[in-house]
């Protein structure tokens, strides 16, 4: 009788000392956006990368930022900031160039030589790679739009524009593809760089050893990463292989802290919203 109570004691221990193990697991377990895809989350305590959802970066000493002021903003067209509340005008082309190493695709002539010198550090290294993207007009930005928009509402049952719920049909294609002046690509200084798995454009399947290359060394030709997936909810878009010039020094800067553009353009212009 002795044993079998001692024998139950010790199994309502075990069961406790269970029961604290579990709840201490969910209490630390977090939610994180998986694949940085809108609304899919993923449950884990066991993750063994940053959580997607931490998107903001502590904000550096400020005696270490760059030295940069409104005007340096203003005069160099690398340091503008253009998404869906900084709209580029209709009107807006830069100066642009063929790049040497595609069929018709154009940069911007001031930073061609950036561009150059980097494409042939990523050639040097090794890696096989191909520009998906660089200049596109107003225009073709808004014909991308335009047509995706109509193609959502097809599948609603709108075919006529003018029709009030055509509305909702254009605020689903603001989420998957950039409105008409928002596009980085129009400024002339971004370049979408792909691997031979880009006709699927998905991320996890193309050459991580070509984009680990990218990440540690684009900032000393002055490109950036400019929309990582870890920071989604703060720069809207999730383009993991598209990198944009802004300079070596802000590079330089940007990617050592970890920081996304909006949260280096904020530093400065205190009142930006994003």
């Amino acid at each position: 009788m002795k044993k079998k109570t001692m024998w139950i004691i010790t199994m309502l221990g075990l069961c406790l000392v269970l029961y604290t193990i579990i709840v201490s697991r969910l209490e630390s377990s977090t939610s994180v956006i998986f694949g940085g895809s809108e609304n899919a989350f993923v449950r884990s305590d066991s993750m063994t990368f940053v959580d997607l959802n931490a998107t903001a970066t502590p904000e550096p000493t400020v005696d270490i930022w760059p030295q940069l002021k409104s005007k340096d903003f203003e005069d160099n067209q690398c340091l503008w900031m253009v998404n869906d509340k900084n709209l580029l005008s209709s009107a807006f082309k830069p100066d642009i160039s063929k790049i040497e190493r595609t069929r018709y695709m154009m940069y911007s002539t001031q930073y061609m030589p950036e561009l150059n010198a980097f494409l042939d550090a990523i050639e040097e290294a090794g890696f096989t790679y191909f520009i998906g993207a660089a200049f596109r007009e107003y225009s073709f930005q808004n014909h991308l739009f335009n047509s995706k928009a109509s193609q959502i509402a097809a599948g609603m049952g709108i075919s006529d524009y003018l029709d009030p719920e055509y509305q909702k049909a254009v605020d689903e294609a603001r989420t998957i593809v950039m409105f008409p002046g928002s596009s980085e690509h129009q400024l002339g200084v971004a370049v979408d760089i792909f691997d031979e798995n880009r006709s699927r454009l998905v991320y996890s399947e193309m050459n991580q050893e070509l984009y680990e290359w990218l990440d540690a060394h684009c900032a000393e030709y002055g490109f950036i990463k400019r929309y990582p997936t870890r920071k989604l909810l703060l720069t809207g878009w999730d383009e993991p292989w598209h990198y944009r010039y802004v300079g070596k020094e802000v590079a330089t800067f940007i990617m050592e802290q970890g920081l996304c553009y909006e949260e280096f353009y904020a530093h400065y212009f205190p009142d930006f919203e994003y």
